[in-house]
């Protein structure tokens, strides 16, 4: 009977650690300057998206889970827009252009979603402006992103959750796991 213990702690013990070690996959791209962890592979789509000013291209990177397999968040996406200086009011992106082109991408994924903004707050990102984000969709669930504006580039990381499972720890790893590795010009 010990020694049946002994090994069914051995087991717990063996696969808590396991949990804990979850090995997310880095997803890196040098070209447009950021890394983030997922907690398993994506799918990467580039799609054209038509806006009040034009069209552009944006970049995603999305983990969708099926079956909560991972963790209680359901979707993973990160989004990458390069702007042309058209889209901002003085062709420079200054401070209040900037402001401007994140409050239109916030309240784009609104309507987009038919969804109600909770909040959205004016956040700093290595010294770029940004807006961290909760949108209610469908009474039920919650899209908590964070936008950051690089001179033209916009960039997003979002999460999907229900609404009682806000402020879960992966939702943060995720988070926590954005850099940006490359910010200038060619």
């Amino acid at each position: 009977m010990k020694i049946l213990l002994q090994c069914v702690i051995l087991l717990m013990v063996s696969f808590g650690t396991a949990q804990e070690k979850n090995e997310w996959k880095l997803v890196k791209d040098i070209e447009k300057g950021y890394r983030i962890n997922f907690p398993s592979d994506v799918k990467s789509t580039v799609q054209d998206v038509t806006t009040a000013k034009g069209t552009v291209k944006m970049h995603t990177d999305v983990f969708q889970q099926k079956d909560l397999t991972f963790d209680q968040n359901l979707i993973y996406m990160t989004a990458f827009t390069r702007y042309p200086s058209s889209f901002f009011e003085d062709g420079l992106a200054s401070d209040e252009s900037k402001h401007i082109v994140l409050n239109n991408a916030v309240d784009g994924a609104v309507k987009n979603t038919n969804g109600i903004l909770i909040s959205s707050d004016n956040i700093m990102f290595n010294g770029y402006l940004g807006r961290h984000s909760k949108i209610k969709i469908k009474d039920l669930y919650i899209i908590e992103m964070q936008t950051i504006l690089v001179e033209f580039k916009l960039y997003l990381a979002q999460v999907i959750y229900e609404e009682k499972d806000e402020g879960n720890i992966n939702s943060t790893r995720f988070f926590n796991s954005f850099e940006l590795i490359k910010v200038n010009e060619k």
